[in-house]
């Protein structure tokens, strides 16, 4: 009964709040012609989405309106869901392009039956998650994005998951990392090193609550959407509760941690 409410807690219409397209969405968008500023397209998974998390592309477009911010993060997407909307998502015909995506992958290519069968069904994956597709799947996206628009490109290496620096999903954060950072030098992309950065806040940050694979993984991440739609919390006070200091439920970022990509994707829109 419990692994169906959480399959399927995103029915419910005070969580699907979190799951409804961000404003100025990819799908939706449709230029002015008359409006020449340049356009951003801002491509990921939630942490980009915004609404479970601070949204730091929703910031940018309300603290910056000298260009144009279209949000192309859908939750839950992995690199290959990506890849399957990137086409629909360049109609937008960008002039900066940023690319924040992995955190999905990273968790699900850890070998632990329950949630890998949970992306393939709610993704509707061709394949279990692994880092090896991973790979393929992002260069194919910087290839594809190469040869079909001439925007510059940002790409932000994955935050951390959860704030324990020798819990077992780091060393798969970081893996996924090296790929992203191997890619962003083959390709001539500018590197947002948003894991270092925030490594800077986070420190040794041992006495937060880990993170974990069991189903309290989903119920954290319903939990912190509840207290924000319903109670107004924010996000911070949301992860005050396990100890976090840059994210809300151990995967989506609060303000603070928000804030600081925002800030990086500024810099490189300012170069």
């Amino acid at each position: 009964m419990l692994k169906y409410f959480l399959m399927n807690a995103w029915r419910f219409p005070i969580i699907k709040r979190a799951w409804v397209l961000p404003k100025m969405s990819a799908d939706s968008f449709v230029r002015d012609i008359n409006d020449n500023r340049p356009i951003v397209l801002c491509c990921g998974d939630s942490i980009t989405h915004g609404h479970i998390g601070y949204d730091w592309v929703g910031s940018l477009r309300e603290n910056d309106s000298s260009k144009i911010y279209v949000n192309a993060g859908v939750n839950g997407d992995l690199a290959w869901n990506l890849n399957q909307r990137l086409e629909d998502a360049l109609k937008c015909n960008p002039d900066y392009i940023t690319i924040l995506i992995g955190t999905n992958d990273a968790m699900g290519s850890e070998k632990i039956k329950s949630i890998q069968e949970a992306y393939v069904i709610n993704k509707e994956l061709p394949q279990l998650p692994s880092i090896d597709w991973y790979e393929k799947e992002l260069e194919l996206m910087i290839q594809y994005i190469q040869s079909h628009s001439n925007a510059k490109i940002a790409i932000s290496t994955l935050p951390w998951v959860g704030e324990h620096d020798s819990h077992s999903i780091m060393d798969v954060v970081r893996n996924h990392n090296v790929i992203i950072k191997n890619i962003a030098e083959k390709y001539n992309l500018t590197l947002i090193n948003l894991f270092d950065h925030l490594s800077h806040i986070i420190g040794n940050n041992s006495s937060s609550e880990p993170y974990v694979t069991t189903q309290w993984r989903t119920i954290r991440i319903i939990r912190a959407v509840i207290l924000h739609y319903v109670f107004g919390w924010n996000w911070e006070k949301i992860g005050n509760k396990y100890g976090l200091k840059t994210m809300c439920d151990h995967i989506h970022l609060n303000e603070r941690g928000g804030h600081l990509i925002e800030e990086l994707v500024r810099k490189f829109l300012s170069k």
